[in-house]
């Protein structure tokens, strides 16, 4: 009797999947992602949609057998080039339905040319945000110094240009001690220090060894800038998700 060689079950799945070039409609002046398929973490199929496009909108993520993973609600505020993230959710855990959540919002980011995509974070998802480039928005001196100040700390090797900027960040923010128009950028500066540091360590894995504690949760911001620095590491991502989309 001839013997056939098994095909692994996973790469089946993922050969089944070839990248579809993600394609866009507008409507009311905002351009939404028509379904497309993706691939999780197991490199299972999964459907994202936007289900009821509109000022107010939600993206979905569903299996095979329709059932749904995980949504993202959003809200567009085209007059002030914005996009506000409502709430996260992902049914399953570690199967990258946030992250495939998070770049498909990302997608509408982009493609509507947006200036800032903003949303709170709980302290726990702070360091999943950070991992794909936002930024902590908070001005609150108090919660900047002590995450600032945990920094200066760290025996972790390789970061002293980050421990440098975490140290002088910390000395000017502990003189002025109030957020004021004068200290504002002073603070956002202080924030994007904490951001560097969170995401040094999620992109290489050292989150569970080197991780700061952060007193609660904070406002997380996106720029178009930040899409500019960010879209190679993104980009990147979007390729092991069999995306056919390029920031």
């Amino acid at each position: 009797m001839q013997k056939f060689p098994c095909l692994d079950l996973n790469i089946s799945m993922e050969l089944k999947i070839r990248p579809q070039t993600v394609r866009f409609y507008e409507k009311k002046g905002i351009q939404f992602f028509r379904d497309f398929s993706a691939l999780n973490k197991a490199k299972n199929p999964v459907n994202i949609s936007i289900p009821k496009p509109g000022m107010e909108t939600s993206i979905e993520i569903t299996n095979s057998t329709g059932k749904k993973l995980g949504f993202f609600d959003l809200q567009f505020k085209k007059e002030q080039s914005q996009l506000d993230g409502i709430q996260l959710l992902s049914e399953v855990e570690h199967e990258n339905i946030g992250e495939l959540l998070t770049l498909s919002s990302l997608m509408e980011f982009s493609k509507n040319r947006l200036n800032n995509f903003k949303f709170f974070s709980l302290e726990e998802t702070i360091p999943f945000h950070m991992r794909y480039g936002f930024i902590i928005d908070n001005d609150d001196p108090n919660y900047i110094l002590n995450a600032l100040k945990q920094i200066t700390k760290s025996d972790l090797r390789n970061i002293d240009e980050l421990k440098y900027r975490a140290t002088f960040f910390y000395k000017k923010i502990k003189e002025a001690m109030r957020a004021t128009p004068e200290n504002n950028e002073t603070l956002q500066r202080g924030c994007k220090v904490i951001s560097d540091y969170i995401k040094f360590l999620t992109r290489n894995k050292l989150q569970k060894q080197h991780g700061i504690y952060l007193e609660n949760g904070s406002d997380v911001k996106f720029t178009d800038y930040e899409l500019m620095v960010e879209k190679g590491y993104l980009n990147s991502l979007l390729q092991t998700h069999k995306i056919n989309y390029e920031f």
